[in-house]
């Protein structure tokens, strides 16, 4: 299939879309892509506004007519003006220039720097972006290849993180609310939940993840990280969703219900 500069494609990538765009078809080497974003596209997925972005380039702009994007750091970044194959102009940069301009944008300090929440999306982003690549290479170097099985357990494991990870927060405040000041109190109250679907603490749990391939007694009553991420998100909310008044008994019929829907039977 013979790729064009300027070609479109959405990409689904970690639950995200994507709209891609061909920089330049063998921008990395024969036959291998160079792709990038546009400034809508950015706003969308990380929360940098095109408002800001557009005026980093219209300052950037240099004789030769090339455009470029200037940050407030003095960085610059090459701005490709790109006919698409829909008949449309596109200002892009290419996909790790983005990455570096979000990570530089989100340490700017002064006047300049961004607010609090688009500081806080630029960071969710950058942390939740640069996980899949990571596994990627180390599946390669590990075993040579990384396949599209590799590819569907590391997008399901990063999706049970991430909504755990906003569940999560929940679940801390709720126990704010309710009397935890110390961190001994939240340390408590998750062995609880860890105990009560595995009948480990989180430690413990965490260990077994790390080791369980090649550990034959471990490895027969395993239970995958993704499925016990997902109980253990499952059971925090549930605890938040039957609390009355007794914050014990809520955890105990938490555990109960998320047991039978997981399947959890370790003794």
């Amino acid at each position: 299939m013979s790729i064009k500069p300027g070609q479109l494609i959405t990409l689904e990538f970690e639950d995200r879309e994507f709209e891609v765009i061909v920089i330049d078809p063998n921008g990395l080497g024969s036959n291998q892509p160079s792709v990038g974003f546009g400034f809508n596209m950015i706003e969308r997925i990380s929360g940098l506004p095109n408002s800001t972005s557009s005026a980093w380039v219209a300052k950037g702009v240099r004789a030769n007519e090339q455009k470029w994007l200037e940050l407030p750091s003095g960085q610059t970044f090459r701005v490709s003006e790109i006919p698409g194959l829909d008949g449309n102009i596109y200002s892009v940069l290419e996909v790790a220039d983005w990455v570096s301009v979000i990570a530089d944008y989100a340490k700017t300090k002064g006047k300049r720097k961004p607010s609090e929440a688009v500081r806080n999306k630029l960071i969710d982003f950058l942390a939740w972006f640069a996980v899949k690549g990571f596994y990627a290479a180390a599946y390669a170097s590990l075993k040579g290849n990384y396949t599209e099985a590799d590819n569907r357990a590391v997008s399901a494991w990063m999706k049970v993180r991430l909504e755990g990870i906003s569940r999560r927060n929940n679940y801390t405040k709720f126990l704010q609310q309710h009397g935890c000041e110390e961190c001994y109190h939240y340390a408590n109250w998750t062995n609880r939940v860890y105990m009560g679907l595995f009948g480990k603490t989180s430690q413990q749990m965490r260990d077994e993840w790390e080791v369980v391939e090649g550990v034959e007694s471990i490895g027969r009553n395993h239970i995958p990280e993704v499925v016990g991420l997902e109980a253990v998100a499952y059971c925090e909310n549930q605890v938040i969703e039957l609390f009355h008044a007794d914050l014990e008994q809520a955890h105990d019929d938490a555990i109960n219900f998320a047991k039978k829907k997981f399947k959890l039977g370790f003794q």
